[in-house]
């Protein structure tokens, strides 16, 4: 089980590190929210997961490599970024000085929503379960769920070790900003965001 749980963590570290959309939208909002913003993000990506991992282990992978699947994942993840880019630079044109509080009447309930919206946004998040994930999911369900558990435990541990990372840093540093450094901060992201978005959309109508 540790041998199953310490691979998991090694091989989905090296994938939340990638850039992508999650990425882009935890420094946003880490900028004006702080700290807690990586571990909520990442609690919405862990819940999405979790039907994932059963739909693989009950061998529907290979339909997440689908050309059907690809069309609708591209072209309504392509949306939802593109949503999520004006949302982004809609907030860089709100006054606000970083390190003054945490987005007040904002909340925190959306965060975890946005961990979801960004992760079904991303083809490729589909696809890496549908490929890497099935490959060690075949390995870890010869221990039986448990092995399951520990893969997905493994897995989780690694995103929530990255973003907790991403989010203290960002928010430690916050403080230090100007207002206009903030608002180029969140116009970048939001630049981001919509460059992934025409991409996702453009693999969606291909």
């Amino acid at each position: 089980m540790a041998i199953i749980a310490g691979g998991s963590f090694l091989v989905a570290f090296s994938g939340a590190a990638s850039p992508g959309p999650v990425l882009t939208i935890t420094l946003a909002e880490s900028a004006r929210r702080g700290i807690k913003v990586g571990p909520l993000i990442v609690l919405g990506h862990a819940i999405l997961e979790v039907p994932v991992v059963v739909a693989v282990v009950l061998g529907l992978g290979g339909v997440l490599k689908g050309p059907v699947a690809t069309k609708v994942l591209g072209l309504g993840g392509g949306g939802v970024l593109l949503w999520l880019a004006w949302q982004t630079y809609r907030d860089s044109l709100v006054p606000f000085s970083p390190g003054e509080g945490d987005g007040g009447a904002r909340g925190w309930m959306d965060l975890p929503v946005k961990g979801i919206l960004t992760s079904l946004s991303n083809p490729y998040w589909f696809l890496w379960w549908a490929t890497i994930g099935m490959a060690y999911l075949t390995i870890a369900i010869k221990e039986g769920w448990w092995g399951v558990l520990a893969f997905y435990l493994g897995h989780i541990m690694a995103d929530l070790a990255w973003y907790a990372m991403v989010s203290g840093l960002v928010a430690s540093g916050r403080r230090f900003m100007g207002t206009r450094v903030y608002s180029w901060l969140l116009r970048g992201c939001a630049l981001v965001l919509l460059l992934f978005g025409v991409y996702f959309f453009s693999l969606g109508v291909r």
